[in-house]
């Protein structure tokens, strides 16, 4: 008969296993996974591929015309994002990331380049995690396995082991690193790996350097002198060999300082559409992306009247929501952090977000090719190690329950394309769409697939893919569906006119968002927005900017029903 006291040893070793077979699972659908297929090459993916590429056949990191046609060879399409730099004016051409990824990528690459970088990102998150779930037991108890299933797969941490983006790769250095400095057995070459490790993350992005210097608490404080040395030394080491690599290909040192830019079909490739010795004139057309740019673009007083809204926004956003997306990380904070180190790291994780709030007020979550918030996932590791007493494994049932509302959509296409063929997102949920804010701040968002318009004197953003624009002057609301429209305007709206183009009969039904008044015409309609949504700075103006959020549909019709919006005060005005 089994004893009582042999059901949490059970209940470990059925956690152990579930996190082994999930981490399996993962690897496989990873290796089976054919990016060929999917619609595009998220972000940055092709410079990293093509970088990782140069490094398994040529050993360099100089771009040339057969990178061009390998890479198109093995992808069958062109290297659409390519970000190339040049310290010399052109003459020489390298890729424009930091080398760390793709020098990992590179042995997985020279065995199959469209199966391999996928395997790498697998292979490493299982290291990552399961190291990290053994030095968390020692903390949090038998949960730990349990605990690590939930962090990895009831968050989108598990999604980006099928991109080529280095988020995921800086993630599992923060794991490995702060897995050395939190081990019960201390030694000076641990410490200098961790730092290294940790110095990696915040060379490829230096917003994240205060890990590192949370990480200096780690090490008990009998020892500590002799850890913090170790650590720099580790640190220091790999950030001269970082400087190196990058003076010598660009004469910079980081992959960020010289003259960068962004080619696409659109600009054409150097070397095949238009020779080297054109880089100013290329960078003329596509524009200077060197790092000055990224310190101050989007950064300055508007991050004062975005402030309010984007923190909303980080917190619970449609999109980028830290706790739609990546909700166990209430595990380890409700774990009751204890000790120096553990709260430097929490305030390390906010002073890093608040920098890249402050820096990019318009994109804090890494743009277009994000699933939720991509510049938080390097952070995330670090507050697993915030946790310092035992909890229960329910705990963890609990945070994959609440989860699920906002994750199942990503837990079912697995290795698919995360993105449908008019380029909008298979998340979020029909829950998140209907009760988390639209993040009104963030400019790469295209939740219908569309651009924003001006529109009769309003900004509108449509919000559903049932809601398209028209010749850029008139809206089509599918029959049957309700649309959702985000309006804006340099001052608030009082009142907002609509007029039914066609067909005749359609009948306007307000979800959500304003009072509807019928006028005289069965066509003409004003509506109150009430109080907007939205008062802030937009990527266009530090002004105030108001916007409106409202969900309609219209009855009686079995053909789209065209409708314009206006500001009106009267009926007369719509006329």
């Amino acid at each position: 008969m089994t004893g009582a006291g042999d059901r949490p040893a059970a209940a470990e070793r059925a956690g152990w296993l579930t996190l082994a077979l999930l981490l399996a699972a993962l690897t496989l659908t990873a290796a089976v996974a054919d990016r060929t297929r999917w619609s595009t090459l998220l972000g940055d993916e092709a410079t990293y591929l093509m970088a990782a590429e140069s490094l398994a056949w040529d050993l360099d990191l100089v771009y040339e015309r057969s990178d061009f046609e390998r890479f198109q060879a093995h992808w069958g399409r062109p290297p659409e994002g390519l970000i190339l730099q040049s310290g010399d004016g052109g003459a020489t051409l390298v890729y424009g990331k930091p080398f760390f990824y793709p020098l990992f990528l590179a042995p997985f690459v020279r065995w199959s380049p469209t199966h391999g970088p996928f395997v790498a990102n697998a292979l490493l998150l299982a290291a990552a995690g399961w190291l990290a779930a053994a030095a968390l037991r020692r903390r949090v108890g038998a949960a730990a396995p349990w605990w690590m299933a939930a962090l990895l797969f009831a968050s989108v941490a598990f999604t980006y082991v099928y991109w080529a983006h280095a988020d995921l790769f800086l993630a599992c250095l923060t794991a490995l690193g702060l897995t050395l400095l939190f081990s019960d057995r201390p030694g000076a070459v641990r410490w200098a790996v961790a730092g290294a490790l940790l110095c990696a993350v915040a060379f490829s992005r230096p917003l994240y350097a205060p890990l590192l210097a949370a990480a200096a608490l780690a090490p008990a404080p009998r020892g500590r002198v002799r850890a913090v040395a170790a650590l720099a030394a580790g640190a220091l080491l790999l950030a001269g060999v970082g400087v190196a690599v990058h003076q010598a290909t660009a004469g910079a040192w980081t992959a960020y300082g010289a003259e960068r830019g962004g080619f696409y079909t659109s600009t054409g490739f150097p070397d095949v559409d238009f020779h080297p010795a054109e880089w100013q004139e290329a960078l003329g057309r596509a524009g200077n992306m060197a790092w000055g740019g990224w310190i101050v673009g989007d950064a300055g007083p508007q991050w004062v009247r975005t402030g309010t809204s984007n923190l909303l926004y980080l917190l619970v956003g449609r999109h980028v929501g830290l706790l739609p997306y990546f909700l166990p990380l209430l595990l380890p904070l409700l774990s009751g952090p204890r000790g120096a180190a553990r709260w430097a790291l929490l305030a390390a994780v906010a002073v890093s977000l608040g920098a890249v709030l402050v820096l990019r007020p318009f994109n804090f979550y890494g743009g277009g090719a994000a699933i939720a918030n991509r510049y938080f996932l390097p952070l995330y590791p670090a507050l697993w190690f915030v946790a310092s007493r035992p909890r229960r494994a329910l705990w963890a049932g609990l945070a994959t329950l609440a989860a699920a509302p906002f994750l199942w959509h990503l837990w079912l296409q697995g290795p698919s394309d995360p993105r449908r063929a008019d380029n909008t997102w298979r998340y979020p949920t029909a829950v998140a769409e209907r009760w988390l804010p639209y993040e009104t701040t963030q400019s790469h968002l295209k939740p219908s697939g569309q651009e924003d318009i001006i529109h009769n004197g309003l900004w509108l953003k449509p919000l559903s893919r049932s809601l398209r624009i028209v010749d850029r002057r008139r809206l089509a609301l599918l029959p049957g569906t309700t649309g959702e429209v985000l309006v804006g305007r340099e001052r608030p709206l009082a009142t907002l006119g609509l007029q039914v183009l066609s067909p005749a009969g359609s009948r306007l039904e307000i979800v959500a968002g304003a009072r509807v008044t019928p006028t005289g015409d069965s066509d003409l309609y004003l509506l109150d927005p009430g109080e907007p949504t939205g008062s802030h700075s937009m990527w266009w103006t530090s002004d105030p900017f108001y916007t409106y959020r409202l969900r309609f549909r219209f009855e009686g019709s079995q053909e789209p029903t065209l409708f314009l919006l206006r500001p009106a005060a009267t009926a007369f005005d719509l006329w």
